[in-house]
């Protein structure tokens, strides 16, 4: 709902304890925990540099223009979001890495290594996301705003001063949310040795010294518990201010008459921005896309005491077919866990949405408890579930042992937790679009709340819901910091699996699995988006 006077007052308070909370800790924390958050920011920074500009530019593009193929463009952006981080690595190691075709030669400072190959990863795999939350941002800019202003200035100056600053807010949340990957994610930073706060959590963690102070063998290496503490409060406390200041930025009255008709014209530059956009889809997607499958067709023989090089299309088709029968056992764990956790995610984040739109949840704790899901590092949450179900046999809850051993309930779980905040975010926008007077009319003649759910705000929000959905599964099956820590035996998911092979290099081989991955859900993605688009024509 809009944020009146009293919630802007709140806003302001709640953002001032959070500073207070964020001077406090700093001044608690250690200068190795100092180091370590520093190292998440820098890695934060790089990716928004790099991600930020072009995918607001490609935003633009395929939303307030009318360039060639824009909507072939948005069909892959969405096709790259449901594209795992760990299959994006595996691409650009086979790209860029010291083994990777368009390595230089043998300089070693032009590979992907260290931070700048850290950085480069994460900045390509968030382009699509920036392009998600500004092109819906641009989509509830007014038309009829634009339209008025057009009359006193030209189309460009509309552009530039009513279109992409009432679109900030999609910046500012595309921001946060990368935000969020950067400090919670580890397949990156583990596979180019860069020290990061969820790293150091994963490395406490798998060498079994969780929140012990005293079994950590140095202080200088690992970290201590009140760190660990201290660092997660100050994490939570930076994206709850973050969440409000993008509540209060949001242009809420805007979402009842969004319309997304008006284009840029173009003339002469329409030839231009179109090539630009394809280099940078190219780029984006082609390049890795590619680099997959010349590293699955890569082959070398001896030939008269010397090594050839050569690719054979041959080889790289079949173990790109066999791949997903080799690792079914993966792919049907991974979906199986994914599959439950984002449906639960979906049916919780409607009935929060619903409660935050008829005020029957009071928004400061969902807002604060959403923050902290959306804040918590994968490794850490991964400890906080083993910590729960992993109960010794003589305790009352010495049941939840057996789940944790015997089921798949602790994947399931911490999925769950991880994919909730984001659908919630999204359901949110969706109920929040909903003419208020038809709700009004409806309660008018009788119907309660739970009626109003059921018969109006649902069927109007199914592709929302589809969307949401999708999202939470897109998450889970990306997921491998928190995963990775309480998969039960007998039990690995793709993620894992291609995250140990990913320390070998990009071969032939897990080259093919992250290939037939990626197409498998890029035509997941196409079928998908065509059935929304489907619906919203027939609507």
């Amino acid at each position: 709902m809009p944020p009146h006077k009293n919630h802007r007052r709140t806003a302001k308070w709640l953002l001032l304890l959070c500073l207070l909370g964020v001077i406090t800790c700093g001044s608690l924390a250690s200068m190795r925990l100092w180091g370590l958050f520093l190292n998440s920011l820098w890695l934060t920074f790089g990716t928004l540099a790099v991600s930020l500009p072009v995918g607001t530019f490609l935003a633009v593009a395929i939303t307030k223009t009318s360039i060639l193929g824009r909507h072939a463009i948005k069909g892959l952006m969405v096709t790259l979001l449901l594209v795992p981080l760990f299959v994006q690595a595996t691409a650009w190691q086979a790209a860029l890495g010291q083994t990777g075709w368009l390595y230089p030669g043998t300089n070693h400072d032009f590979a992907l290594s260290g931070w700048y190959g850290a950085i480069w990863i994460h900045g390509m795999g968030a382009i699509a996301w920036v392009v998600l939350c500004v092109g819906a941002a641009l989509q509830n800019v007014p038309r009829e705003l634009e339209e008025e202003t057009l009359q006193d200035s030209n189309a460009w100056r509309v552009l530039w001063y009513v279109s992409l600053r009432r679109a900030l807010a999609g910046v500012a949340v595309a921001g946060l949310w990368i935000g969020v990957i950067c400090f919670g994610e580890i397949t990156v930073t583990d596979l180019f040795q860069v020290r990061t706060f969820a790293e150091e959590i994963y490395t406490t963690a798998n060498l079994g010294f969780f929140i012990a102070p005293n079994a950590l063998p140095t202080e200088s290496t690992l970290l201590m518990a009140h760190d660990l503490w201290i660092g997660t409060a100050l994490l939570v406390l930076l994206v709850l201010a973050a969440l409000v200041l993008v509540g209060c930025w949001i242009p809420w009255h805007s979402m009842n008459s969004a319309s997304n008709d008006w284009t840029l014209p173009l003339r002469r530059s329409r030839w231009a921005l179109t090539i630009v956009a394809w280099l940078l889809t190219t780029v984006i997607v082609g390049v890795p896309l590619l680099s997959l499958l010349g590293k699955a067709g890569f082959q070398s023989e001896r030939v008269d005491q010397r090594v050839e090089s050569s690719w054979s299309a041959k080889k790289a088709v079949t173990l790109i077919a066999r791949s997903p029968w080799e690792h079914r056992r993966e792919g049907r764990w991974s979906f199986t866990i994914g599959g439950l956790a984002a449906v639960s995610a979906t049916i919780v984040g409607v009935f929060i949405a619903w409660g935050l739109r008829t005020h029957t949840l009071p928004p400061l704790p969902t807002t604060f408890l959403l923050a902290l899901s959306f804040a918590i590092p994968g490794p850490l949450l991964g400890i906080w579930v083993i910590r729960l179900l992993n109960q010794p046999d003589g305790s009352i809850f010495g049941f939840l042992n057996w789940w944790y051993d015997h089921t798949i309930i602790a994947p399931v779980f911490v999925q769950f937790l991880r994919g909730l905040p984001l659908t919630t975010i999204v359901l949110i926008a969706q109920f929040a679009s909903i003419p208020q007077d038809v709700l009004d009319s409806a309660r008018s003649e009788g119907a309660h709340s739970k009626r109003l759910l059921w018969s109006i705000v649902l069927p109007q929000s199914w592709p929302a819901l589809l969307a949401a959905a999708c999202m939470a599964l897109m998450i889970a099956i990306g997921d491998m910091a928190a995963t990775l820590l309480v998969l039960p035996p007998g039990v690995s998911t793709l993620s894992t699996r291609i995250f140990g092979l990913l320390h070998y290099g990009a071969e032939d081989r897990v080259s093919a699995l992250c290939f037939a991955l990626a197409l498998g859900l890029g035509l997941w993605a196409i079928m998908t988006w065509r059935l929304l688009r489907n619906f919203k024509t027939r609507a």
